[in-house]
């Protein structure tokens, strides 16, 4: 299983896509996090993610503003979202029989005030 995770920061211009692009394709990702997008998730194209064989499992949530972190998969993976918020998308998956919990974060380093990302966030206990 291969996790890419880029702090993309303008996903609507064609340079960026096309990098992006290239790596999924050279790395084989199954699971991709786009940090800061900086556009509605709506206006992307989904034929794009469609033709890689990829789809949106979860966008996490932000009163009021565009989402900032995006999660992709691979389009043969079901993961369950467990939890999200403005800083972090946590989810589990099946593999080889066993549910596998994940973090996907998402945390403003320039706020001293920012909550523990993973703080409020609780796999229950009926996964172990």
């Amino acid at each position: 299983m291969k996790f890419l995770y880029w702090n993309i920061r303008r996903i609507a211009n064609s340079p960026s896509r096309l990098a992006l692009k290239n790596l999924i394709l050279s790395h084989h990702t199954d699971f991709i996090f786009i940090a800061k997008p900086w556009m509605a998730f709506d206006r992307f194209p989904y034929t794009w993610l469609n033709r890689l064989g990829l789809k949106i499992f979860s966008l996490n949530t932000k009163l009021n503003l565009l989402p900032n972190l995006w999660c992709i998969c691979a389009s043969n993976l079901d993961p369950t979202v467990i939890d999200s918020d403005d800083q972090q998308v946590s989810f589990t998956l099946m593999i080889n029989n066993t549910t596998t919990c994940f973090y996907a974060i998402y945390a403003s380093t320039s706020n001293p005030n920012k909550k523990n990302p993973l703080g409020q966030t609780e796999f229950p206990s009926s996964l172990f």
